[in-house]
């Protein structure tokens, strides 16, 4: 999946989060942050808190458990003015989403796509490749993605302890053993935000798919999608 490929399955799903941001408690329209992962070649999981540390804190629980193609972190800024220099093009000020990437290739992009509000609706331009001045959050994506992700044919049956020490468990399918570990890595990212007002969200592929990951232990407020 490359960077244009990408963004088609991202953007989509950080607009209608910054919609929402415009209809929050408190007059509050600054959307959280937010840490998506893509896998198979759409958003799967989706991670938002209100302070950026936290959500990058998921990262390497994502990376680790749902061994996605893509991390991205995508969050609010405010984009200076400035004038054109030799480096750099000029640039009116405003707000914008900043889209951070970084891929099992070792890619990292970073992306820029502007928006205005007027009247309480908001209405967005086309992403352009930008330029970071800190490279902070790639340096973390890469961390994250720089791990090994979890075996899906190594998840042991949980009521196959091993009576005596020694014993070779048995596994789950690869099928299940995927399922099993999905959930369990969003009920993790979940754990760590909501004492903070963030969620995670897991977006199912169907109805059926929605079904097997209740199943596998996903929380309910933690599912989306599955129709």
């Amino acid at each position: 999946m490359n960077l244009a490929q990408a963004m088609k399955q991202i953007v989509p799903a950080v607009q209608d989060l910054k919609r929402r941001s415009l209809t929050q408690r408190g007059g509050e329209t600054t959307m959280p942050p937010s840490l998506i992962a893509l896998r198979e070649d759409r958003v799967l999981t989706v991670v938002t808190a209100p302070r950026l540390t936290a959500v990058v804190a998921c990262a390497q629980t994502l990376a680790i458990g749902l061994d996605p193609q893509m991390l991205v972190i995508a969050a609010q800024v405010n984009l200076p003015g400035r004038e054109q220099s030799e480096d750099l093009p000029a640039q009116t000020a405003g707000e914008g989403m900043a889209y951070t990437t970084f891929n099992r290739d070792k890619q990292a992009s970073l992306a820029v796509q502007r928006y205005l509000v007027r009247e309480g609706e908001v209405s967005f331009g086309p992403p352009e490749r930008g330029r970071p001045d800190d490279r902070t959050l790639m340096d973390e994506l890469a961390r994250a993605m720089s791990q090994a992700a979890l075996d899906p044919t190594k998840v042991a049956r949980t009521e196959d302890v091993p009576a005596q020490e020694g014993a070779t468990p048995t596994f789950l399918p690869e099928a299940q053993g995927r399922l099993a570990i999905d959930a369990g890595t969003v009920r993790t990212a979940y754990d760590k935000v909501k004492g903070i007002g963030g969620t995670a969200l897991f977006v199912a592929a169907d109805g059926a798919h929605a079904t097997r990951m209740l199943a596998a232990g996903l929380p309910q407020e933690c599912l989306l999608g599955g129709d």
